[in-house]
Formats: C-alpha cells, structure tokens, sequence
C-alpha cells in the first residue's frame, strides 16, 4: 500500500456517491476501478475517468492525472472488485433472481423481468453480459430497485461460484444441462457440477428446475424444489401443446390458463414455464393473472428464430449462437416448412475434442430437414459437410465468406423460399441477411 502523501493531498478526499468500471459512463462523483482485461487495461483510461469527475481512484498502481484525486491501491484489483460488488448487494438488498443453464438463459431472463417489472421496480443485466464483469457492473448500477435479476453465464469451472458469491441469489433458476462450453467444461457431468454452483451458495436458495432435463432432474441437495416441465403434472408449473402454425404456439398452462405465444418456436416453453414458476412465488395475484400478461410478451431476443422476409425470402434468422441441442430443435420446427429450403449452417464453436462427432452426428439431423440446398461456412462445420456427402445428400456447397452465401443466395432462392440461418455467434452469419437485402 503507498501512503497517502505520496498520491495526493489527504484533505482532497470527499465521499464518493457509488462505483464504475467503465470510464465512458462514469457518473461525477462515483469511485473508478481500474481493472485488467484481456485486451484492455483500466489503468491507461483513469484519465479520461478522472476528467469526468471519478472522485476516488481504485487502482493496482498510481497514474498521474491533471487533475488531483485520492488514490486506494490495491494488490488485486479484482479482488477488490468482486468484495466491492458483493459488499452492494448485500447493502442494497434487493430480492436476487439467478437464471443459468446451457441454453435458454437469455430468453428466460427477459420473460422473467417482463413479469416481475409489472409488479415492481427490476434491475437486469444488459443483453447477455453475465460474466464477472457484466454480472458486476449491473450490481454496482443498483439504486432502489426492489428486484434484481441475472444471467449467469460460465465456459471455465468455477466461474458460477464465483458469480454467485458475489450476487447471493435468493432464487435460482436452472434451464438446461445440454452439451455447450465443453471446450473448458469438458464433460456433461463437468457443465453439470458447474451450473449447479448456482445452488450451493445458499441453503435456503429456492431451485426453479426443469424436471424435463435429465442431469437436472437428479437433483435432491436443495430444501426447496420447485419443477417445471411438459412431462408430468406433478410439476409446480406445466404445460401441454394445444395447437401451433407459423405464426404463434399455443399451450395450455396446468391445463386451466391458455397460453399463446406470439412465435411459432415451440421451444420457448420451456422458458415461459421457468419464468412463470420463478414470478409465482413473488406475485400474490396467482397464475392466471401472469399467463394472461405472457400472452402479451412480445421482446423475444433477436436472432432466436427471428422471422423477417427480404424480397420475398424468408429467413429464419436462429445465428445468435449454436451448440447440438439448440441446433436439432431448430431443425426440427424448421421440418414444418412444406416450401424449398435452403439451409445456412456455420460452425458449433467451443465443442472441444467432441467437436468432430457432434458435427458429423449433425448431419443426419439435416437430411431429415430436406433442404433443397445447404451451404456450410466455417471450419469445424466441414465435418458435416463430409458426413452429408458420405450418405449421398445432393446439394451440399462450402462457401469462404458471407458474400459468397449472400452470391449464391441471390442467383438461387425464390420467392417463397425459406432460408435457415445456424451458427455459433463468431460465424456472424446474420451479415448474410444484410448482403442479401
């Protein structure tokens, strides 16, 4: 630690009104950490922290600045973030909902804080930052909301338990156990013991679980279970499909309360039960009142399955991310579509040494799909390129960039067509959508 006359006069000190790790919104007066990123580092932007009006600088070594501010050096600045982080969350003390599971965190997350922002004031990450630093940054920006509600996102063991010491859920929701991140998880077992950290930090935590999934349904550690699923009515909250065109979906919640969807992916469903099993035990006004307001959700997250048509082709816009699970439920509501199709299919990142098998293993999936055309892009996908070829699938084309799918689509689809659009989120496969156009 520098002593205090070595940084700046003791008598400049004032009271700082909260805390920023991002210098381009720092609010005058709130306590600036500087910390090290992997491709950034907070110290060469405590400047321009400074100059709008950071009070208190909270470093791993001292920079001079123009302009004179006391100065806390640490030895771990990040370290000092996560106590900073938890030591607001325990002194705001909002009601803390956790969302975590392999896929669906992101779509659970936004029907749940449609529910709950009817009823009260919530406070949500932004999109998908649900790392430390996101999960972190949307503590340090609680004011007076009563709820808070966060994704928890994880590719290395260790990082839920990490998150959740520093949010201390009250209530934790559990989407899935699928094969997603097996790059650093390793195993299903791996992604397993990691998602369940959620769980562990606190005994009295009450569990929002999917019965459905078969790693989930196993659990028997938590005091207070609450299930949801399509499979059993002994579930606290479930369902059973009415109806569904190309349009919307239809269910029927605890078979009393009808459920229309305003999406024709049935698999949200399962994101809907999460939602309203976790807004239930807060909301004293019963189910029916919160299916009836589900029927007027309508923020679905971009690029899950997302309609738009361009000179008459229809794409089905499903590219914000890919792993084997999210991959053979698309296909399969894309199977509906009695018109040509053309699939777009990119890599499956982060899939480790199981990355061959579940891309070949993807292959069949296709050809059940009956595509009149399928173009690959990426690396990894080349597998499944190969497998299709290998049983004979006509119609197979490998392209090197997005103008080059863009090319073909332009010569190729027809008004009337559908076009598929899967890949995991580096292959940026929505620019295709933006060429065509």
């Amino acid at each position: 630690m520098l002593k205090p006359d070595k940084i700046c006069n003791i008598y400049f000190f004032k009271p700082f009104n909260g805390f920023s790790i991002d210098s381009r919104s720092i609010a005058k007066g709130e306590a600036f950490i500087a910390l090290r990123g992997q491709h950034k580092d907070g110290h060469a932007f405590i400047e321009p922290a400074v100059e709008r009006g950071a009070s208190l600088v909270i470093a791993e070594r001292y920079i001079p600045t123009k302009t004179r501010v006391p100065y806390f050096i640490v030895d771990d600045a990040y370290a000092a973030f996560k106590r900073i982080v938890r030591y607001v969350r325990l002194k705001k003390n909002p009601l803390v909902y956790a969302v975590s599971g392999s896929v669906g965190k992101t779509t659970t997350k936004e029907m749940l804080g449609f529910l709950l922002s009817r009823h009260g004031k919530v406070l949500k990450n932004y999109k998908t930052e649900n790392n430390l630093l996101g999960v972190g940054k949307t503590i340090l920006s609680l004011k007076e909301e009563d709820m808070l509600l966060l994704e928890l996102g994880t590719n290395a063991p260790g990082e839920i338990s990490v998150l959740t010491e520093i949010s201390q859920p009250d209530i934790g929701i559990l989407t899935f156990i699928k094969p997603v991140h097996l790059e650093g998880l390793k195993t299903l077992r791996g992604i397993f013991e990691e998602k369940t950290a959620l769980l562990r930090t606190n005994p009295n935590i009450r569990a929002i679980l999917n019965r459905d999934d078969a790693y989930l349904r196993t659990i028997t550690f938590c005091k207070r279970m609450y299930w949801f699923g399509m499979r059993s009515k002994e579930n606290f909250i479930w369902a059973r499909r009415l109806k569904e065109d190309l349009h919307t979906s239809t269910f029927l919640i605890q078979d009393r309360f009808v459920l229309t969807l305003a999406t024709p992916f049935e698999g949200f469903i399962y994101n809907v039960l999460a939602a309203l099993a976790a807004a239930s035990l807060a909301d004293e006004r019963g189910l029916e009142e919160l299916v009836h307001a589900m029927n007027e959700f309508r923020a679905f997250p971009s690029q899950r399955m997302e309609t738009q048509e361009v000179n008459g082709v229809v794409f089905l816009n499903d590219a914000y991310n890919a792993n084997p699970y999210s991959f053979q439920e698309a296909l399969r509501f894309v199977r509906k579509y009695q018109s040509r199709k053309i699939a777009i299919v990119g890599d499956m990142l982060e899939l480790g040494d199981k990355s061959v098998y579940y891309h070949t293993q993807l292959a069949r999936a296709i050809a059940r799909s009956n595509f009149d055309h399928v173009l690959t892009y990426g690396t990894h996908i080349l597998a499944t390129k190969n497998a299709l070829e290998a049983i004979g699938y006509g119609g197979v084309h490998h392209c090197d960039s997005h103008q080059a799918i863009a090319d073909f689509l332009k010569k190729n689809a027809k008004k009337g067509d559908v076009v598929f659009l899967k890949g995991s989120r580096r292959m940026e496969l929505e620019k295709v959508v933006a060429l065509v156009g």
